[in-house]
């Protein structure tokens, strides 16, 4: 019976698997909405981006929309000597080196506008800016699927001519401004508890506006009852004619050393099916694996100890240098693999055997200095004369053997 064991196990697994794929097929049979947060323009499902980026084109009806596949320093959207161009962004993330930085902020400054709308700025744009920047509830991103459930925005008065507020009963997922400089940068809106979360910047010719609520911007949000009317409240903020509009694909699918962030294994246990499915995979195998931990094998003969060859080298080579009486090659290599074991264990690396390296030596191992000087002008005898008696070759071994004891 017991031979039978784990085909039984296998079995097992198999209907359960199987029981696992059947309940998520149903489940998907329902057509129940996706709650992945994807931002694409593409994706029609609640959190992608599809009607935000028709509607530039509506809005914009003189401008052409290109697409922003390059890094900024490397990208001919963003050279220099031309106006009338909008560049927007919406993503989870919006991280810019300076360098970056430095080229977008020129590209203001000539008469360009820039909307970035994503959680988190990155610190180099907060810096620029002089703000502080915090998250609120993201800890299900990217999928929507739980957190607070409603998304209150509202929009100042000033530079419109009335106040606009709205909502919708999505999960809201948000960041907002702790600190900003009311000397550079003009609040336009708020979100959670009238928290900032719209600001712009005026640079040069241009202004830079970054929003910090980019579910503003999902298919769900814009086609909740009027809110498309929020869509056109913020953009029609861009000051100046955009005649090209730069829809940002390279920063928001850019991926960033994020030790914080979450794995794909993460996301998918995130998924009850998923997670109930990989527990009670992993709890099979490891009852297969205690039951197949009995010995099977037949057994193992003792083996011989394995001779140590290098030894008898070593005793095989001292004699041959003995009998040949060559003590001054002998002494030669004994100092070379002397030298080679300090660059090797303590990286000294000094070409000139003076009074630094041996102030170094004595200092990195410990070994006194008296003995180091010892050993040091031994090694300078070795490579001038060509003879070495017993004697000195003796008294070489003995000093270079106190030393390695000596650490």
């Amino acid at each position: 019976m017991k031979k039978y064991l784990p085909y039984l196990l296998g079995l097992l697994l198999i209907i359960v698997l199987l029981f696992l794929f059947a309940k998520g097929a149903q489940k998907n049979s329902e057509k129940k909405p996706s709650t992945f947060v994807s931002f694409k323009k593409e994706d029609k499902n609640p959190y992608g981006t599809y009607v935000a980026y028709h509607s530039l084109k509506r809005f914009f009806p003189r401008a052409g929309i290109i697409e922003n596949t390059k890094n900024i320093l490397n990208d001919t959207l963003f050279s220099h000597g031309r106006t009338g161009r909008l560049f927007v962004s919406i993503g989870p993330r919006m991280a810019l080196s300076s360098y970056e930085l430095d080229e977008l902020m020129n590209f203001i400054e000539e008469g360009n506008n820039v909307f970035i709308s994503c959680f988190q700025p990155g610190d180099e744009l907060e810096q620029q800016i002089d703000a502080r920047v915090s998250t609120g509830v993201l800890y299900s991103y990217p999928f929507a699927d739980y957190g607070p459930d409603t998304l209150h925005l509202e929009l100042d008065s000033i530079p419109l001519q009335k106040a606009y507020a709205t909502s919708y009963p999505g999960v809201a997922l948000e960041g907002y401004f702790v600190r900003t400089d009311r000397n550079t940068t003009r609040i336009l809106g708020r979100g959670h508890d009238g928290r900032a979360n719209f600001i712009q910047l005026k640079k040069g010719k241009g202004s830079l506006f970054l929003h910090l609520s980019p579910m503003a911007f999902s298919n769900y949000f814009l086609l909740y009852q009027n809110n498309i009317q929020y869509f056109s409240q913020v953009f029609s903020m861009i000051p100046g004619e955009t005649q090209t509009i730069i829809w940002d694909e390279y920063y928001r699918k850019r991926k960033y050393d994020d030790s914080g962030g979450k794995s794909w294994f993460a996301s998918i246990m995130k998924q009850k099916a998923f997670r109930s499915g990989i527990l009670l995979a992993l709890l099979l195998l490891l009852i297969f694996a205690l039951l197949e931990m009995r010995r099977r094998q037949r057994f193992i003969p003792q083996m011989e100890r394995p001779k140590n060859d290098t030894l008898d080298f070593v005793k095989t080579m001292g004699l041959l240098y003995y009998e040949k009486r060559d003590n001054g090659n002998l002494a030669q290599k004994m100092s070379a693999y002397f030298l080679e074991h300090l660059r090797n264990k303590y990286h000294i690396f000094s070409k000139e055997l003076n009074e630094d390296f041996i102030r170094e030596v004595s200092h990195k191992s410990g070994v006194n200095i008296p003995l180091v000087t010892a050993i040091v002008y031994q090694i300078k005898q070795v490579s001038t004369e060509r003879a070495i008696s017993d004697a000195d070759l003796i008294i070489l071994q003995t000093n270079i053997e106190k030393f390695y004891n000596s650490i």
